[in-house]
């Protein structure tokens, strides 16, 4: 047999082969897209008070979503002199398909001498932006007394930024800390 003819009858069956096995180089890893709000995120709270929105309650917290479903919290209003104190919350979240999670947080509430006022529960339903760095949802909250009777309760709504790692900026010369510390001494009337 000719060594062409030994190459033509060989030929077609190694490209049928090479074409159904396709490219053996080795997968590339892709990249993780965020469909759970597992992270931490600065927060802001719109609570409607009546009709008109200029009487809105609206303040910022920051949040930490962990695996396996734990969630902190602490926000502007928990050390708040006219509307007492509370303790950082603690809670869970789960996913309900999709970008769409519930997230549900409990706290204790004290007056501004330390008693114990009761607690405060808060539930939210929210959805994660197509960017993956935000979301947007709604909720309720409740405040209980000591003895379990609701004292206070509403809704509200929430948009969320989720805090991204940065690099930390140039470093400052030693000249401009050194002022910007006096500066911060004198502000808080300490002696060097």
């Amino acid at each position: 047999m000719n060594t062409q003819k030994f190459r033509n009858a060989f030929a077609l069956p190694a490209l049928i082969v090479v074409g159904m096995l396709g490219n053996l180089a080795p997968a590339r890893a892709q990249p993780i897209v965020l469909q759970h709000p597992v992270g931490s995120w600065l927060y802001t709270v719109t609570i409607p008070v009546d009709d008109n929105p200029a009487h809105n309650i609206v303040f910022q917290g920051v949040e930490t979503y962990m695996l396996g479903g734990g969630y902190i919290e602490t926000d502007q209003l928990s050390f708040s002199p006219t509307l007492g104190l509370s303790t950082p919350s603690h809670g869970s979240w789960a996913s309900t398909g999709g970008s769409d999670f519930l997230m549900t947080y409990l706290n204790f509430t004290f007056d501004s001498t330390g008693t114990a006022q009761g607690k405060g529960m808060v539930r939210q339903t929210a959805t994660i932006g197509k960017d993956k760095k935000s979301y947007s949802g709604s909720g309720d909250f409740s405040y209980f007394d000591p003895t379990g009777k609701v004292v206070l309760a509403g809704t509200f709504t929430v948009t969320a930024t989720r805090i991204e790692v940065q690099a930390p900026a140039a470093s400052t010369a030693a000249t401009q800390l050194a002022e910007q510390l006096e500066n911060l001494r004198g502000l808080r009337g300490l002696k060097r």
